[in-house]
């Protein structure tokens, strides 16, 4: 059993709205319609050599002008990506360079930390707790001067006063010797070990 009169309602409908729709206009009808419009008579011009020429040049060069603004357009978008790179670059290289100075302040904040608190320690006659902070001091930079020295120095009186770490602080002191020969201030520790080079 169908749906009877819906379904014929629905294909009159489908039917009506195809009627609304333009007809579809091909080349041949475009054509016919043109033929109509003038009477019968087509009067097509032909182009001579000249005019075929002109227009070829008259292409050749609108071409030509739009790949000229094609390139200046990708040009300049080069331009603005190339500098917007190098910006970019030294934005980051500044960041990197103000890291690594923020890195080395807080390291040389902790280093001097670690002096001021093993002088403190040395004052007081308390070598083993000096020689611990300078050691400390040492490992975050270990090519200084002043804290070899300091270390050296520390075991140097332990050694003196306590008999302790003597061969350690004579290797310390030679390494120095070796490294900065002409400081008098290590020519001083020697002669607090002397009885260690005999």
């Amino acid at each position: 059993m169908g749906g009877g009169g819906s379904i014929q309602g629905m294909i009159i409908s489908l039917r009506n709205n195809k009627k609304l729709l333009r007809p579809k206009r091909s080349f041949l009808n475009q054509r016919k319609e043109f033929l109509k419009a003038a009477k019968g008579e087509v009067n097509l011009k032909k182009a001579s050599k000249e005019e075929l020429k002109l227009f070829r040049e008259k292409i050749y060069q609108e071409r030509k002008r739009h790949r000229k603004i094609t390139i200046i357009i990708w040009s300049g978008i080069g331009v603005m990506l190339l500098f917007a790179a190098i910006m970019l670059n030294k934005t980051m290289k500044e960041q990197l360079r103000n890291s690594e100075m923020k890195k080395h302040d807080v390291k040389k904040s902790t280093y001097l930390k670690l002096i001021e608190d093993g002088d403190d320690w040395l004052t007081k006659r308390r070598w083993h707790n000096a020689i611990f902070q300078y050691q400390k001091a040492l490992e975050i930079f270990p090519k200084e001067y002043d804290i070899n020295y300091r270390l050296t120095y520390a075991l140097c009186l332990r050694c003196e006063t306590d008999f302790i770490d003597c061969k350690e602080a004579k290797n310390k002191l030679e390494k120095l010797l070796l490294q900065y020969p002409n400081k008098s201030e290590l020519k001083e520790l020697r002669k607090m070990l002397e009885y260690e080079y005999e």
